[in-house]
């Protein structure tokens, strides 16, 4: 399972984000559809594996239990429109990201980003998008608005408010970054692109991520000036400051098992950031929940 539900304050909480804490408090989780108790598993910094939630074995969920339901969705959602679903789901597609109960921390030298000062527009959406169905939730990462962008390819019309961004769809509020060159991107955006399978690289409190778009030349193919995430951590935590390098390379191990067994899935990275003043081809990322990795498939079904 990739969340489970916080006994305490019945909160979703996302696998990788066990992560963050100093303590896991092994007993402390049900799964998001009945009471049943679920428990971390793989969330050791030191294992290159995702964290994720599981069962005791030999326990089955209740019985007015969704998850089986939920599974069967994403399934589906591969193949055409869940949108009936995905209305009355509370976990499957966020309606909108929240960054609450944390003040981020912004470098002297770096303006803060839109997506931490400007708050979240309500009512409908001007790109065709609908209101907001009361039974999405709010997401206090991109991550899981990321893995409904790739989980649900027939639905991405489906409502979504990011602060900072204008467009209020899925279809709209994100951007692939591509290969044909450096661009000067003007709107904030979810941009993503593979993951280069080299090593991030720590400079002081700036952790560099290479992306495999940006500038290639043809013969033989090479890209000569790749974008770059700069993930700018100064007054970060020690998790914080930690938790983005995992997850990376978290990803690259992912991606190359994903390639040695000739997978269609790819090492995708996501994150919402202000393109450098002084280098487009850097992006500024200052919350470490603005930033994600995830290996998947993404498709893009004619409309």
């Amino acid at each position: 399972m990739e969340s489970a539900r916080d006994k305490k304050t019945m909160e979703i909480v996302e696998a990788e984000d066990l992560w963050l804490l100093p303590e896991v408090d092994t007993y402390g989780y049900i799964c998001t559809g009945c009471k049943l108790d679920v428990f971390p598993a793989s969330y050791q910094k030191s294992n290159l594996q995702r964290p994720h939630f599981r069962s005791a074995r030999g326990k089955d969920h209740f019985e007015d239990c969704d998850i089986e339901g939920e599974k069967k969705t994403v399934s589906k959602g591969k193949k055409g429109s869940v949108r009936n679903e995905l209305e009355t789901s509370a976990s499957l597609s966020p309606a909108r990201l929240t960054l609450r109960n944390e003040r981020t921390v912004v470098g002297s030298d770096l303006p803060p980003s839109t997506a931490q000062t400007t708050s979240v527009s309500k009512g409908r959406s001007t790109d065709g998008g609908e209101a907001r169905p009361k039974g999405r939730r709010s997401a206090n990462s991109i991550r899981p608005i990321c893995r409904a962008f790739i989980d649900f390819p027939y639905d991405r019309d489906m409502s979504l408010e990011v602060p900072g961004i204008d467009d209020t769809t899925y279809q709209y509020a994100f951007k692939k970054l591509r290969g044909e060159g450096v661009e000067t991107l003007p709107r904030s955006k979810i941009f993503y692109a593979e993951l280069h399978w080299s090593k991030p690289e720590e400079e002081g409190d700036d952790l560099f991520i290479n992306l495999s778009a940006g500038e290639w030349v043809k013969d033989p193919p090479k890209l000569v000036r790749p974008y770059k995430i700069r993930v700018c951590r100064e007054g970060w935590s020690k998790a914080k400051r930690t938790v983005v390098r995992t997850e990376i390379d978290v990803l690259r191990e992912e991606g190359i098992e994903a390639k040695k067994k000739n997978s269609k899935d790819r090492p995708w990275v996501f994150f919402i950031g202000e393109q450098d003043k002084d280098d487009p081809a850097i992006f500024n990322v200052t919350d470490h929940r603005l930033i994600c990795g995830l290996l998947g498939t993404i498709t893009y079904p004619k409309r």
